[in-house]
């Protein structure tokens, strides 16, 4: 019994120890961190996280439903690849094909309107606004300055295409695992702007491709003084309203009110992500609009 108490005296140190050096670093987040994936029982946070974070609504407009292929509810994929859907734990499997729907099945309780994290996909919408914003003459170009945005990287070099092209010499570091990694910073943290600005250019831009979350915030950051308008307004005007999405999405937000978390968390649905794909290989155009030069 002795050892007992001893053992719970060691815990409570430590977590007293945890809990200060949490407030003393200004780490607070990893509270939240370890509340939404190891007290889950999880290493990473799932695709739900619309009902974790604060949002702002990317609405729709006119939905304009996918038309049915013929063999829409007569083709079956094989069990092999269903079974793999399973094992990863897929929400939805879904084929367009020449513009129209052909096979789509959902899994784990999951629909044709459910809510899912797009996660890394988000920074491809990212991306496609920053053509919106040079279509709309708001960006000059990808070789234009990030410092004509952002002024606290006058001097770098940084281009918008290093930013784009994952190549913007700022040292970020993606990590998963780690709880006090920039990544778990920015998905849990309150405040991306003041996180962003521990960063710095110290390899010159265009060298080196690391892939790295911080960049597409970065460039979050150069569309809001670009076009004067917050992520997802913007993406609901130029995107999302003309591609006729049949829901709306929802952008998760470091706070109340605040700044879109760019470089994840567009929370959509297999249907209306589709359209993104389906853009593409209309390169950029949408009936008689074209959205991205």
């Amino acid at each position: 019994m002795r050892r007992f108490f001893t053992f719970l005296k060691w815990i409570f140190i430590i977590l007293i120890i945890f809990v200060l050096h949490a407030y003393l670093t200004g780490n607070t987040h990893v509270f939240k961190t370890l509340s939404y994936t190891i007290l889950k029982g999880r290493l990473s946070p799932g695709i739900d996280t619309y009902k974790t974070f604060p949002t702002r609504k990317v609405r729709n407009g006119t939905p304009q439903p996918w038309p049915e292929d013929p063999q829409y509810g007569k083709v079956s994929i094989d069990k092999k690849y269903t079974d793999i859907l399973e094992k990863h734990q897929s929400a939805a499997f879904l084929v367009i094909h020449d513009g129209k729907l052909l096979y789509e099945d959902y899994f784990a309780g999951y629909n044709s309107h459910s809510l899912t994290n797009s996660w890394s996909m988000a920074k491809s919408i990212i991306s496609l606004l920053v053509g919106v914003a040079i279509k709309e003459g708001k960006i000059k170009s990808v070789n234009q300055e990030v410092a004509d945005f952002l002024p606290e990287y006058a001097g770098t070099g940084l281009k918008i295409r290093h930013l784009l092209t994952m190549s913007s010499g700022i040292n970020f570091k993606e990590q998963y695992i780690n709880p006090y990694g920039y990544t778990a910073k920015a998905l849990y943290g309150r405040d991306l702007k003041t996180l962003n600005s521990k960063y710095r250019v110290n390899h010159v831009p265009g060298q080196y491709f690391i892939y790295l979350s911080g960049n597409t915030q970065v460039l979050g950051f150069l569309l809001i003084k670009a076009t004067g308008r917050n992520l997802s307004d913007y993406a609901s005007e130029k995107i999302w309203r003309k591609i006729g999405a049949e829901n709306p999405a929802y952008w998760s937000l470091d706070e109340t009110g605040g700044t879109e978390k760019a470089f994840c968390c567009f929370h959509s649905n297999a249907r209306d992500f589709a359209r993104i794909g389906q853009l593409m290989l209309q390169h950029g155009i949408w009936g008689n609009d074209t959205i991205i030069s």
